[in-house]
């Protein structure tokens, strides 16, 4: 039958062939070139035509789409999530603060013991990555010396100092601030950690920070219960009004992951009376999350 079919359509083209040859042997050159302009015309504007009826046709067919998810109904509902996860990961910041009459001392001193309590943290398994310089300034510190103004007649007391401007500044020393943040991973360390920096030349050790390294996971259990609580609210909403849920429209989630703490911690270096730091709780933290979902209905 395939055979019978193929022979058909040969006959058939053959057929075409001759007679399109039979149209061009009997025309003149200038005839077969405005014979063939013709025919190339005529396609041409077919297929134009083709294009614009396409064209409309995708637009009508867009519009009563568009029409329809306008004129379908929806409600929305928001639901909440929380995870609550004990911390694996502690941050502290830990200042170096020196003062000293010539900036030069003063950088070396404050140099002295910044990198003291770096060497110490190394030593104890704190690795450079979790080791981070914050802060580094040098701000000179002024005096403002009250001196009296010197009198308008003469002769006058020279013993009593005199200029002719009052309260000028003057250099007196110089501050340098080294701020580190310190990163530890083992929670047990934390306490230890707080008070090497104290002994080893830190005047500033404060906001302690527990965190969650990994987010993703408690994260996703958090935004599932979320989405399981609006799933529920939707229902029951439904159900209330007396219509049925057909597809979710819309999704989108707000907030998220977790709520850090912090805690406060002040010391002062280099006392030989310096207290032990206080023991630090990391407690638990709360990953939450907040979705809504929009639903079609009828």
């Amino acid at each position: 039958m395939l055979n019978s079919w193929y022979t058909d359509i040969h006959e058939i083209h053959y057929s075409l062939m001759s007679i399109h040859m039979f149209i061009l042997e009997s025309l003149t050159e200038r005839e077969r070139q405005l014979f063939k302009r013709g025919i190339v015309a005529f396609f041409l504007l077919i297929n134009i035509l083709i294009l614009v009826c396409v064209g409309f046709l995708m637009a009508y067919i867009n519009k009563i789409i568009q029409g329809d998810e306008v004129a379908r109904p929806q409600l929305s509902v928001s639901g909440e999530g929380k995870i609550f996860v004990r911390p694996d990961i502690a941050t502290f910041m830990a200042t170096v603060v020196t003062d000293a009459a010539r900036v030069g001392d003063a950088q070396n001193q404050n140099t002295s013991r910044s990198n003291a309590i770096i060497d110490f943290l190394k030593k104890n398994n704190i690795q450079e990555k979790d080791i981070k310089t914050t802060n580094y300034s040098i701000q000179p510190q002024y005096r403002y010396d009250k001196r009296l103004p010197c009198p308008l007649s003469v002769p006058f007391d020279e013993s009593i100092p005199c200029t002719t401007t009052t309260n000028v500044p003057r250099i007196v020393s110089y501050t340098v601030r080294h701020s580190l943040e310190i990163r530890i991973r083992d929670l047990n360390k934390v306490d230890d950690m707080l008070q090497a920096a104290v002994s080893a030349g830190a005047n500033e050790v404060g906001s302690i920070l527990f965190a969650v390294e990994d987010e993703k996971v408690p994260l996703a259990l958090a935004r599932k219960q979320a989405i399981e609580d609006a799933q529920k609210k939707a229902l029951i909403l439904a159900r209330d009004l007396g219509v049925r849920i057909t597809k979710i429209a819309g999704f989108s989630e707000s907030g998220g992951g977790p709520i850090y703490y912090n805690r406060g911690f002040t010391a002062r270096a280099m006392e030989k009376d310096a207290a032990p730091a206080p023991q630090v709780e990391p407690g638990e933290q709360e990953v939450s999350s907040n979705v809504t979902i929009t639903y079609e209905f009828k």
